[in-house]
């Protein structure tokens, strides 16, 4: 079995998006959400389970103030169909990295 480091990247708007897709299983080893305009906004993270059709909240409207970054470092597990969606209070006001270890 190969391990993959992986990289999910994406600018998030006022409408639920999705940042990652998990293809088997997976290790979401951290999330950053830096604030890209000059007025605080919010971020909120979503896990999607896919087995279950849920949704649970990681973050929820976490204020982000200007010129920084919130940073979510604790591991979240992640089955095949799983998924990380991300939301803003602003569009396109927040850039969203993330790192993850593909387990094939």
């Amino acid at each position: 079995m190969a391990n993959i480091f992986k990289n999910a990247v994406s600018v998030v708007t006022t409408t639920t998006s999705v940042l990652y897709t998990s293809t088997g299983e997976s290790v979401l080893h951290g999330i950053f959400l830096a604030n890209i305009i000059g007025t605080q906004v919010t971020g909120t993270v979503i896990f999607h389970d896919a087995s279950s059709n849920t949704e649970h909240y990681i973050l929820f409207n976490s204020p982000i103030l200007p010129g920084s970054t919130l940073v979510f470092d604790k591991p979240i597990n992640l089955e095949t169909g799983d998924s990380i969606r991300l939301l803003a209070s602003d569009a396109d006001s927040i850039s969203a990295f993330a790192s993850i270890l593909e387990i094939e």
